[in-house]
């Protein structure tokens, strides 16, 4: 089993990010869709793939940058933070904190990838 996810780690950090970026609209849709099939739990897994990949790159610069900061009058780099956990938020794409200030884009498909949330276990 270790082996088997070894490699499966192995193959997914040759995938560029931005090639899997591309797809991920395709599969959090998919995933917001719920039906009890495999479909569906292949598509969550995938989901997870590609966001999995994004938080280890950003982890990977942030520790960067931590390693080549020598000098103790800097401060360090802000924590490398992962979207909060609400996709649809009143039927729109959450587009993350720090985008207040920013003039709305022209309408386009949305590109900017968010975290998927699940409903709380009562």
């Amino acid at each position: 089993m270790e082996r088997m996810l070894q490699k499966l780690a192995g193959t997914l950090n040759s995938y560029d990010e931005a090639s899997l970026m591309n797809l991920w609209q395709k599969y959090a849709m998919q995933v917001h869709e719920f039906e009890p099939s495999k479909r569906w739990e292949e598509a969550a897994l995938a989901l997870c793939m590609i966001q999995a990949v994004q938080w280890k790159n950003k982890l990977f610069n942030y520790n960067l940058m931590l390693q080549a900061e020598n000098t103790a009058d800097m401060p360090p780099p802000p924590e490398p933070t992962l979207p909060p956990a609400n996709l649809f938020v009143q039927g729109k794409e959450y587009q993350g904190k720090g985008h207040e200030g920013r003039k709305p884009a022209k309408k386009q498909a949305p590109t900017k990838a968010t975290v998927l949330s699940f409903p709380k276990k009562d």
